[in-house]
This record gives C-alpha cells, structure tokens and sequence, in this order.
C-alpha cells in the first residue's frame, strides 16, 4: 500500500489515531462503517480490504477524483490510480463470491443459493487483531468486523491449501426439506481424523423480511466421544441466551479439534413465518463427506 506511513487526522483518539491509512493487515480502516444494528444483530458479516487498492482508471477522469497515481513513484499508469472505499471493498468481495460460485457449479455440480456463498465466505474470513478493529464490547463475531476479513485461500480448496475440504448442505431448490415448524431438526455427520488444525462450520439463511430476526435457526457442533458440545457465535458479545436468537449466520470454530465422530445440528429454534431453508457450509483438512441422519 503507498500509503503505509501517512496518519489518520481525522479521528482524533486512540486507537484509531494512532493506525495508518493502509498497509496493516490486521487494522480496520478509520471510515469503515461498525455496528451493531439498533437491535444488536451483528453487522458487518465481514470486512475487506479498502484503503489504497489499485484498481483501473477512466481516461476522462483526473487524478483528483482518486486517492493517488499508479504506482506510487516513477511514472504514473494512466489506465490505473488508488482508490478507497466500498468502491474498493464491495467489488473484492463481489469478485470472492463470483469464484465461490464458480467451485459450487464447476466442481460440485450444484447451483448454490445466496445463504450458501455468503456462508462460505464467512467461514473462510481470517479474524483482525488490530485494536480499532475490535470492539470495546469484546466477542466472535464482533461489532467492527463482523466474522473477520474474506480470505478466499480458506474459504475454498486452492493450490495454497491442497487439504482443505468443503462440504455443504444447500436444499433452497427442494422446498419439502425445508424447516415448517418450531422444534425441527437437521443432523449431519462425519468422522474426523487426527491432526487436523482447524474445523470450521457456518449456518446462514435468508429470513423473510421483518425487523429483528423472525425465523431463528440455531447451530449446535458436538464431538461424541467427549459429548463436548459448541454453539453458534457463543463469543457473541451482549448474548442474553446460550443460543444465538439474533443472527441469521452462526459459525462455530475449533482449533485443533480432537478426532473422532462429530454431529451437526441445525434447529428451528422458533419459526414465526414459516417455511425456512438453509445453508450449512463445513471445511477441514481431509474433511469425509457428510452424512444426513
């Protein structure tokens, strides 16, 4: 980023004050938009990158109108400038999910609903430490950056992560597997091996409009032999239940998780307007196939 050096001026406190514009991949940008929303739900669902991205310039537009010429020193490129902005960020994010759809079609043979990309993307995000991107109210996910900045190196198998895998459950096509009533369930399930770093699981659904959450699923993770059980967004910060009665995304991460059977379960916790599917996404390293029980 050209401008690694130069200092935030318009946030006079700290800790916002005292990060640089661009370059520090752990650190939140001074005019990225925090939440919550006003009824706590947790917005952003993830960050991207936003500050000093170069991106492709119009003949007729001045250099004025962009955060600085291309490259930074020596001769500037016209058909590029730096720019910021969700003009930058949105775009990344955009150009993520368009891959992910890419590996749901070309790979996997399945048309991915919407909840399935964005739960794909939320389960790969990398979480920020920098202090002015988390919140006072300490928590995962929190309110400056939701479940983390997109890194689709995670989300995705690649050449960078040979091991990893990613299984899903998507049924918004077949509307008899969708959730009628309070009190239903999905159980998926799968074997892990030993040595995996890192298992990662994210529920999301499209709730039907209405303020604040109307049908609320929730995500409960449970490894047999110990009967250790996680739930969805336990760090959620303000949570007045054990379950997360907020959110329409729920992840659950686990470091190192020990081998064994495991059982997902996906709940309609409560159903006000019926019916609700869903998309439940799971990556690890040498991750089985899941099976529906």
């Amino acid at each position: 980023a050209k401008e690694g050096r130069r200092i935030h001026r318009a946030a006079p406190d700290a800790p916002i004050a005292n990060e640089i514009v661009a370059g520090d991949p752990e650190s939140l940008a001074a005019f990225s938009s925090r939440g919550p929303c006003d009824d706590f739900r947790i917005k952003p669902d993830l960050v991207a990158p936003g500050t000093d991205i170069a991106s492709t310039r119009s003949s007729l537009a001045p250099i004025a109108n962009f955060w600085g010429p291309y490259p930074a020193s020596g001769e500037p490129n016209p058909k590029y400038a730096y720019d910021g902005g969700t003009s930058m960020a949105t775009p990344i994010v955009a150009g993520c999910a368009t891959l992910v759809r890419q590996y749901f079609v070309d790979k996997c043979q399945h048309q991915p609903s919407a909840a399935l990309l964005k739960a794909t993307l939320v389960n790969g995000a990398v979480w920020l430490k920098g202090a002015d991107a988390n919140a006072p109210k300490v928590g995962v996910p929190n309110y400056h950056q939701g479940h983390g900045r997109v890194d689709l190196s995670r989300a995705i198998p690649n050449r960078a992560n040979p091991n990893l895998q990613v299984r899903f459950a998507d049924d918004w096509s077949q509307p008899a597997a969708s959730f009628t009533r309070t009190g239903e369930r999905r159980r998926y399930q799968f074997t892990l091996s030993a040595g995996v770093p890192e298992l990662r699981v994210t529920l999301a659904y499209t709730d039907v409009p209405g303020r604040a959450l109307q049908n609320n699923l929730d995500l409960i993770v449970q490894h047999r032999p110990t009967g250790r059980k996680w739930t969805g967004n336990s760090g959620l910060p303000d949570a007045l239940t054990p379950l997360d009665a907020t959110n329409n995304v729920e992840k659950v991460s686990i470091d190192h998780p020990p081998a064994g059977d495991y059982v997902i379960q996906v709940v309609a916790s409560n159903l006000l307007k019926p019916p609700q599917d869903f998309a439940l996404v799971v990556a690890g390293d040498n991750l089985p196939l899941l099976a529906r029980s």
